[in-house]
């Protein structure tokens, strides 16, 4: 079973990327949830003290579940919430997209190998604010097992 996770696409953030980045994540959402009855999952960071102030997930996201879950670290398995949720819905694959590609979507991804999930990054889905930084990250990542997609 593959899951989608959808990463930090929240109005904190987004102001740094193009809306090129959003309608490239929302077709994915929308692909997924419509066309191969995938589960969405979004995680949102709300930062170490875990304050929600200004960390609302972006207006423009296609929300098609109720499956969010909050993390105070960069990586979606930091959530004790979001593990439970992942193997409750029996994955074991893991699309990941969002931002940013060199912290908390790389964090998450090599997480995601090391506890034993198929996972793949969509490129055209993952911001980062650093695009020199990203690549360094993609060959790592590639080195770990993870498809860059």
């Amino acid at each position: 079973m593959r899951a989608l996770v959808v990463i930090d696409m929240q109005e904190k953030y987004l102001e740094e990327y193009g809306d090129e980045l959003l309608n490239s994540i929302n077709e994915k959402i929308k692909l997924a949830h419509e066309e191969e009855d995938v589960p969405i999952v979004y995680v949102k960071n709300v930062g170490i003290t875990g304050s929600k102030a200004g960390y609302d997930l972006s207006h423009g996201l296609l929300l098609v579940s109720d499956l969010v879950y909050e993390k105070k670290r960069p990586s979606a398995f930091s959530s004790k919430a979001f593990v439970q949720k992942i193997k409750a819905l029996k994955a074991t694959e893991l699309e990941i997209i969002g931002v940013d590609g060199s912290s908390c979507v790389a964090k998450t991804a090599m997480d995601a190998v090391k506890n034993g999930y198929k996972t793949e990054i969509i490129r055209s889905c993952v911001g980062a604010r650093n695009e020199k930084i990203f690549e360094n990250t993609l060959a790592g990542l590639k080195k770990a097992g993870v498809c860059i997609c």
